[in-house]
């Protein structure tokens, strides 16, 4: 079969790329201008980090529901959507004068932004086949590394020099843009199918309901295990991201910094991994949940190796082994997501799995403080979480697809 993209598969991915990037950049562009918001308007930093808390509650809240409007109503409906609620969610961050106003948007923010993800599985399910889906998801997924290379090139720049408010309004402009190009390029393949197929044989076919979807993705074994697995996996990915800079100036006393370049090689690595495991995956015989569970197996002695890293100067070498581990297992699970759904259940398959994702980053970091209070050692707690992608690996092996 061919492996190849078509022009109107390409156009499509850069949609729905673009569309995943831009909400990473919606979330990240408070981090990234926290620093100078919270001077102007006399925020406190614990207050400023609420705002991330605020939106990643809004976000988790929307992920599941998000999947089940994709179904029901169109992934089409569901990214249009999504990006004109992101582009007036955060003009309007341009406006805040008060603490409380501007938790109430973040909120909202993440609520908007839930739905994204699940409505962009559910369309390269339905325009590419499943021997083009691993590059495909490959693609898709590189965007979330690269959304932090992006947000932080501009917006800062933007508001020491025009203000603020005015970085925000540029970002609230992209994905207006996106929303045009969408217009164009993303359209309801599986809906015009099933409509036809009802057209030629006289039947109208009969749509699950929502006690029924809920209780089959709920139900479904191959289901339950992605879950679980995101629990695990996806909670260590993003503990170490998030904990890794703190890690290394705390740890190993490197300046804030060199830290940051190391982490720059973290996600540079990532953002390569990604499409490459997933071309790979496309053009080998071997069963996609078992490529997913070597590639996750491997991530545990990756993360021991980087936590075991007394030379700074190794660490060139360890954090790019990370980042591939952290990250490259995400587009194959993905694309099993896709495989193992039912066509008309993709979306609410999706945004399932995503749920269990979401709770496992917001459970990681709370594990990692504990651990680190009880032993007073960073390195422990960062080492604490490489049983997680074993087990990630054996629930991917359990798996069974046709």
């Amino acid at each position: 079969m061919k492996k190849g993209f078509t022009l109107t598969q390409t156009g499509i991915l850069l949609t729905l790329w673009l569309t995943f990037l831009l909400s990473f950049v919606m979330r990240l562009s408070w981090s990234s201008l926290m620093p100078i918001v919270n001077e102007a308007l006399h925020f406190t930093a614990q207050q400023g980090t609420s705002y991330l808390t605020a939106f990643y509650f809004g976000y988790a809240l929307t992920v599941l529901p998000g999947g089940l409007l994709a179904d029901r109503f169109g992934y089409r409906k569901s990214i249009l959507g999504s990006l004109v609620a992101m582009a007036i969610v955060t003009g309007l961050m341009s406006t805040v004068q008060s603490y409380e106003y501007g938790l109430v948007l973040r909120f909202l923010l993440g609520i908007v932004s839930g739905p994204v993800q699940s409505a962009c599985l559910k369309a390269i399910g339905e325009h590419f086949s499943a021997e083009q889906r691993g590059t495909a998801v490959g693609i898709f997924m590189s965007c979330t590394s690269f959304g932090i290379t992006v947000v932080n090139g501009y917006a800062p720049f933007v508001a020491v020099h025009y203000g603020w408010q005015m970085a925000f309004l540029m970002t609230a402009l992209l994905p207006l843009i996106v929303f045009f190009l969408a217009l164009f390029t993303v359209k309801e393949v599986q809906a015009f199918r099933n409509k036809h197929t009802a057209e030629t044989q006289g039947t109208e076919q009969q749509s699950m309901s929502l006690a029924q979807s809920l209780k089959f993705v709920g139900t479904n074994r191959n289901i339950l295990l992605l879950a679980v697995m995101g629990f695990f996996a996806t909670g260590t990915t993003w503990g170490v991201t998030t904990w890794a800079n703190l890690y290394l100036v705390k740890q190993l006393h490197v300046t804030p910094i060199f830290a940051g370049g190391i982490m720059s090689l973290y996600g540079i690595a990532a953002v390569i991994a990604k499409p490459t495991i997933g071309f790979i995956s496309d053009r080998i015989s071997l069963p996609r949940n078992y490529l997913a569970a070597i590639v996750m197996f491997l991530f545990s002695p990756a993360l021991l190796i980087f936590a075991n890293t007394s030379n700074p100067d190794m660490l060139y070498i360890t954090a790019p082994l990370l980042g591939m581990g952290a990250f490259m297992y995400s587009p194959l699970t993905n694309a099993i997501i896709i495989q193992a759904a039912p066509p008309e259940l993709r979306g609410t398959t999706a945004g399932f799995v995503n749920l269990f994702n979401q709770i496992g980053a917001l459970t990681a970091p709370i594990i990692l403080s504990t651990v680190l209070t009880a032993t007073g050692n960073y390195q422990t707690a960062l080492m604490a979480l490489s049983i997680s992608p074993i087990i990630g690996a054996i629930l991917l092996s359990l798996i069974r697809l046709k």
